[in-house]
């Protein structure tokens, strides 16, 4: 569970850390909106593809019919 909480952590940091980048580069004028919604945006269609392909079956027995052994 820690290490869970930790990769979390982790996660937000780095969130914060690219917002506040990308808040500099709007306010510098070396960005605009439009071009990075249109980048996120394909960002996020890749991000769903790679999860649907990483999305694993259940593997475990629970679900089998097996026989009742007493």
């Amino acid at each position: 569970m820690n290490r869970k909480k930790e990769a979390l952590d982790e996660i937000q940091l780095q969130e914060a850390v690219a917002n506040i980048d990308l808040l500099n580069q709007l306010k510098d004028g070396g960005l605009t909106v439009d071009a990075e919604f249109a980048r996120l945006k394909d960002m996020e269609k890749d991000c769903e593809g790679l999860v649907t392909m990483a999305a694993v079956s259940d593997w475990s027995i629970s679900g089998l019919d097996l026989p009742q052994v007493f």
